[in-house]
């Protein structure tokens, strides 16, 4: 970025949040989604200090995301568009992440014949190759759903691939070795700016 050099704040803000404060209730595959928003202060060229705020937008129905650095005065300093990206899910994406595992008739079963307390975590973003769900253009997450029994010992019930795109479980048993971003080197070589 030439008009701007991003401090380190904005920039651990924007790989740790993955957090907006107004997010929509329920999400719906063709609306827009602000995955999150950042304000701080930075330096421009000449080395004075401006107001900036960096925002990231998934846009469901175009299948891109779009990275938007505006000044304090709401003028576009940088937009870029995305094919893919790492950013984790929103408190909204997650809350429907887990609503279409909780409803996914062969998991349900499952979650009620549990011998312990199930609880579903995770939401690690996956990116495969094109022509994938996952892939350019989608947003995808992996969550495992635990049962934690009376000693203690914790479970693995499912390990399950969201498609946060259509909402809706894409693989309600995914094998947690084969699909991952470690398998798939799609996450390194697409998540460029386009």
């Amino acid at each position: 970025m030439t008009a701007l050099r991003l401090s380190a704040a904005v920039l651990a803000g924007i790989l740790t949040s993955g957090l907006v404060s107004a997010q929509e209730a329920r999400l719906s595959p063709s609306s827009s989604r602000t995955l999150f928003a950042v304000t701080d202060s930075v330096k421009g060229d000449d080395g004075a200090r401006i107001s900036a705020t960096t925002t990231l937008v998934y846009e469901p129905s175009a299948g891109r995301y779009v990275h938007t650095v505006t000044d304090g005065d709401g003028r576009v300093l940088t937009r870029a568009v995305r094919s893919t990206s790492v950013v984790g899910p929103t408190p909204s994406e997650m809350r429907a992440s887990r609503e279409a595992i909780a409803s996914h008739p062969e998991i349900a079963a499952l979650i009620e014949d549990a011998r312990g307390e199930v609880t579903i975590d995770g939401g690690f973003p996956l990116v495969r190759e094109q022509g994938h769900a996952c892939g350019p253009g989608g947003r995808c997450v992996t969550l495992d759903v635990w049962q934690t029994l009376d000693d203690g010992d914790r479970q693995r019930i499912r390990y399950v691939v969201v498609d946060l795109r259509e909402i809706r479980v894409l693989e309600a048993d995914a094998d947690p070795q084969a699909d991952s971003n470690l398998a798939h080197p799609a996450a390194r070589q697409q998540s460029r700016f386009q």
